[in-house]
C-alpha cells in the first residue's frame, strides 16, 4: 500500500486506522509529520497531539490531516 492509497483508506474509513498492520504505520505519511529534537520522528500520535483525545475526536483529526496531505499531493501533482 503506498502513501497515498493509506491516506485514501484513512479517510474512507471516517479517520480510523485501526486495520493498519505495522508494516503501514510505517509508510503512512501521518507518522512522518514531526521530528524529535534528537532528530528521530515522532509518532502519529504525538505529532497530532492526540493522546488526551476522544477515539471520535482522533479519528475526526485524522481524517482532517489526511484530507489535507492528500490534497497537497493532489496539487503538487498537478
Amino acid at each position: 500500500m503506498n502513501q497515498m492509497d493509506i491516506l485514501k483508506k484513512i479517510i474512507e474509513e471516517g479517520g480510523s486506522c485501526c486495520w493498519a498492520k505495522p508494516a503501514v504505520c510505517d509508510a503512512c505519511p501521518l507518522g512522518k509529520l514531526k521530528t524529535k529534537p534528537d532528530g528521530s520522528r515522532m509518532s502519529c500520535i504525538e505529532a497530532l497531539n492526540i493522546q488526551d483525545m476522544t477515539e471520535e475526536q482522533a479519528d475526526a483529526r485524522y481524517k482532517e490531516v489526511a484530507t489535507r496531505l492528500l490534497l497537497d499531493e493532489t496539487i503538487d501533482n498537478i
